[in-house]
């Protein structure tokens, strides 16, 4: 029973990265494009099969029988996940995410959900089938709330860890009272922690992240980008972030995910499993794209003291 379960998206993004984000009604040139694959559910996939000395990472979800679909798939067998439950539907295109990045390392995201808004009564079944050899499951938004509290509900009464990326924010988790109560481990940026909150969060982020635990999750992780992280629950402190030279953020958040769940799943603290997954995620920044950016294990266990944190 260790086998680490991903439901959620797929997705292709196309970037375009340039000084400045276009405003409404303006025409900019992009100084680089690239297209890769994304999503978070299929990104923390990768960042946990890449991260994981074990074979034991499955992800389930859907994509739509085109050309972004063939790509994934034909990526994806260079990754050591299985995909026998990757669904392929024929009604609707694969999700698929425009992303602007600034010259300052500021992203904007525009997501189409297209197949990833069929996960439904089908992936529940499948989870329901396998739950036994199922050690921790991780679910993102941009699948159906719905589909993610039934989840949630099942690994609750199965004892099995949950780790929740609330993003994107959806107000539809309000129409489930136990929602967060099912978690876990609450993994939300700094915007998302606000929108959970209905509230600014200026200057006290260990208390907001109080403030949210209360509000039913076992523990609350909120991502600062380069302020670092602030932690409440079973710990309760502030990690700085490391120091690097970086050129893409796309999808480090859902690298930090995936090496949390390696680490938590081997049974380390939840300090330390903290700490490699901001190592982890500050080096995926240091290439372009998405999880094509993330290491593998054999790269970050060789030196995972190289680098410097941020001093605050």
């Amino acid at each position: 029973m260790n086998q680490i379960v991903i439901i959620g998206s797929a997705n292709i993004d196309i970037t375009h990265k340039g000084e400045r984000f276009p405003n409404r009604g303006e025409t900019l040139s992009s100084d680089n494009s690239y297209i890769s694959l994304g999503g978070k559910g299929l990104n923390q996939s990768v960042a946990a099969s890449r991260l994981n000395k074990e074979k034991n990472v499955k992800f389930i979800g859907s994509i739509g029988n085109d050309g972004f679909g063939d790509k994934i798939k034909n990526d994806l067998l260079n990754e050591s996940i299985d995909l026998s439950d990757l669904k392929t539907i024929n009604d609707d295109m694969t999700g698929n995410a425009i992303i602007y990045i600034d010259s300052e390392n500021n992203n904007q995201i525009s997501v189409y959900p297209g197949a990833n808004s069929r996960n439904g009564s089908s992936e529940v079944k499948i989870f329901t089938e396998i739950s036994e050899s199922i050690s921790i499951v991780m679910l993102q938004q941009e699948i159906p709330i719905e589909t993610n509290y039934k989840i949630l509900e099942i690994a609750k009464s199965k004892n099995i860890t949950t780790i929740l990326d609330p993003g994107p924010p959806n107000n539809d988790f309000k129409n489930f009272p136990k929602y967060l109560k099912f978690v876990d481990f609450l993994t939300p940026n700094k915007h998302e922690a606000e929108f959970i909150l209905g509230e600014k969060i200026t200057g006290n982020e260990l208390k907001a992240a109080k403030e949210i635990k209360n509000m039913g999750p076992k523990n609350v992780i909120i991502t600062l980008g380069k302020d670092g992280i602030v932690f409440a629950g079973e710990e309760n402190g502030k990690l700085p972030a490391y120091k690097v030279n970086s050129i893409d953020p796309v999808g480090s958040g859902d690298c930090f995910n995936g090496a949390f769940a390696i680490k938590i799943n081997e049974k380390s603290s939840i300090r330390s499993s903290l700490d490699y997954a901001q190592y982890a995620a500050s080096i995926s920044t240091l290439k372009l794209g998405a999880c094509e950016s993330f290491p593998k294990f054999t790269e970050l266990d060789k030196d995972f003291n190289a680098l410097k944190r941020i001093s605050n």
